[in-house]
């Protein structure tokens, strides 16, 4: 029996099991992968970036042109969708097999660096860490700029994060992270903070080569794309402090202004992202709690990367926190924000608790105590709109009835009682009972693992919290695919083929229009159908919808940066050879359009590009000879 024992945890302990484990990992991501992208519809960015990137890998513009397209973010994230799509044909298909080959990519990374930092069994992890999470993958799964920076990002750590890494393993890092800054301008804390880790870990002479490796790669690139590149950094700098960027400083465009309730909508923001990307979010602030002391780290590598690794994920979140939670723009960026540098928090979990558990001060444990009630009570909170409803329905039995008659009584709502008792409303129940849920089980969880820790855990040298901190953990990565948690995220879900029809609209489009036509777009979010419109000329700045409008007066520097108004828009309808608008935005605007100028004749309407929205067909007017 001993033997067979032995035999077990050789076998479970197999290096080489935790290897085929996550490559089993990465054929479960595939496939979730590959279906995410037939089952989501496109967005307003991606169809800007799949659409502007043609254009411009093209040379049909080129990026901050006077009166081209809104470049938006740094020129690399269009570029690269534009390049794949010249190689490999136009289209919503091309972008999106290619982010999942991004996709998988990033995880070859993952398990390089979560392999140095604790072992085949922790790179592993690392891995189904990724793939269990739904929310994250369904944002890798489009042709956008997540997965693009999230792969560049983990190929960064994968050739600086190392003990013995060579100069030019460490250079590459550096130029990429260059690239990066390239690629999203708002990644731009990356090449500072990796330069600083690599003279530190690495040595002055790898340092000096990525310092001239990394900085050489922006100044090019800002070389390549000047002056027109200055554009994306004024909003970052006052306008009083550099009067002499007046020039690069592009009229107001059409954000949205913050809601009456910000407070209440900036909170479920900001527990979206902890919902959606439970192990980085959550495991972050935990590995901080239990962050080992000075005197235990025996490995100056491992301490090295896990203090590059915090600085670098909790600098990156509190710029796209301020960005998202604090700024009017978009609130409810803060979930897609993340997804930039989720792989870094990932990693840091790796590093934090591969060093094991050790008994924690009294300071420490409140501190993870506060952190656990937390956590449970604002996920509650954030899922009020999955569960509220359920458990204001929820029958109590009365127990009075039941301990006086012996027999189960009927019970009475959840509802019921708060009405009666505390006089709420309906909606603010609806709000308040998924948050005394999330308490009354944090206090479940709490009570079983101090049982456990108690009867089986207590003389191995860690505390119960710090025992509570890691079984949450584990629970919340395993439980990530349920709708409470990474499951919940279903705003772009269809459960049919739309990649399929957004081919079949844009090859409607064109059999009706010719090339060359210029054409007014009023079509939705997304411009993928434009795709398949071979030198079809719309007004550039409404790829980007109603974010790019600008209620500016001044047309011409309206469109010199790339934007539209109100003006530009009627000048460019009394140009138009076709007109193409959504069925759900033709009102009476448009249908008084049409009635007094009959120049356009009605050629009837696409296929829906939305399969769930049967308004989303695109309806074709054509200007008469």
């Amino acid at each position: 029996m001993k033997n067979i024992d032995l035999r077990m945890r050789a076998l479970i302990f197999d290096p080489r099991l935790a290897g085929l484990v996550a490559i089993l990992g990465g054929v479960v991501y595939s496939i979730q992968s590959l279906l995410y992208t037939f089952t989501q519809i496109s967005d307003v960015d991606e169809g800007a970036y799949l659409y502007q990137g043609y254009l411009f890998a093209t040379g049909i513009y080129h990026p901050f042109q006077a009166g081209g397209p809104w470049t938006y973010n740094a020129p690399l994230s269009y570029f690269i969708w534009g390049v794949v799509q010249a190689l490999f044909g136009p289209g919503i298909r091309t972008g999106r097999t290619f982010a999942i080959f991004l996709g998988v990519l990033m995880l070859v990374a993952v398990w390089i660096t979560a392999r140095r930092l604790g072992g085949k069994w922790w790179a592993a992890i690392a891995v189904w860490a990724v793939v269990l999470d739904l929310a994250l993958i369904k944002l890798y799964s489009m042709a956008e700029s997540q997965v693009l920076i999230a792969c560049m990002l983990a190929w960064v750590l994968a050739l600086a994060v190392g003990q013995n890494q060579q100069v030019w393993q460490v250079t590459t890092a550096s130029v990429l992270a260059g690239l990066i800054v390239l690629t999203r301008h708002n990644l731009v804390l990356v090449l500072p903070i990796l330069l600083a880790y690599i003279f530190w870990q690495h040595g002055r002479k790898a340092g000096l080569w990525s310092l001239a490796g990394g900085v050489l790669t922006v100044i090019v690139g800002h070389a390549v794309f000047w002056p027109g590149i200055l554009v994306i950094w004024t909003p970052w700098l006052p306008a009083k402090l550099t009067p002499f960027l007046a020039a690069f400083r592009p009229p107001k465009e059409g954000s949205i202004a913050f809601p009456p309730n910000a407070f209440k909508q900036q909170v479920l923001a900001f527990s979206a992202g902890f919902r959606y990307q439970f192990t980085a979010l959550a495991g972050s602030v935990a590995a901080l709690i239990v962050w080992p002391r000075l005197s235990r780290w025996k490995n100056p590598f491992k301490f090295h990367t896990a203090v590059f690794l915090a600085v670098l994920f909790f600098s990156l979140l509190a710029l796209h926190g301020w960005a998202s939670l604090f700024n009017k723009f978009c609130i409810y960026c803060f979930n897609p924000y993340v997804a930039f540098f989720n792989v870094v928090g990932v990693l840091l979990v790796v590093a934090i608790f591969s060093e094991g558990l050790k008994q924690g001060s009294v300071v420490r444990q409140a501190i993870a105590l506060v952190f656990v009630l937390m956590l449970f009570t604002g996920i509650g909170y954030g899922s009020f709109n999955l569960t509220g409803i359920w458990l204001l329905n929820l029958r109590i039995p009365r127990l009075r009835t039941l301990f006086m008659t012996g027999k189960l009584p009927e019970g009475f709502a959840v509802w019921d009682f708060l009405e009666s008792k505390f006089h709420l409303d309906y909606q603010a129940a609806r709000q308040i009972a998924p948050v005394i849920a999330g308490f009354i089980l944090c206090l479940i969880f709490l009570l079983v693992t101090w049982f456990v820790w108690r009867s089986c855990l207590r003389n191995q040298g860690f505390a119960w919290m710090y025992f509570a901190l890691m079984s949450i953990l584990i629970l919340g990565t395993l439980l990530s695919p349920i709708r409470v948690l990474s499951g919940g995220s279903r705003e772009y879900d269809c459960a049919a083929d739309n990649i399929r029809t957004n081919e079949q609209v844009g090859h409607y489009l064109a059999r009706i229009i010719s090339p060359g036509s210029k054409v007014y777009w009023d079509g939705g979010g997304s411009v993928v159908p434009l795709l398949y419109l071979p030198g079809a000329r719309i007004l550039p700045g409404q790829i980007y919808d109603f974010w790019s409008f600008s209620p500016d007066q001044d047309t011409e520097q309206v469109l010199k940066f790339g934007l539209w108004n109100q003006a530009s828009a009627a000048q460019w309808k009394d140009q138009a050879d076709f007109i193409l608008i959504q069925a759900g935005r033709y009102g009476t605007e448009w249908d008084h359009f049409f009635h007094s100028n009959l120049l356009f004749e009605e050629l009837g309407s696409s296929p829906v590009v939305n399969p769930c929205d049967g308004r989303s067909a695109i309806l074709v007017f054509r200007r008469m000879p």
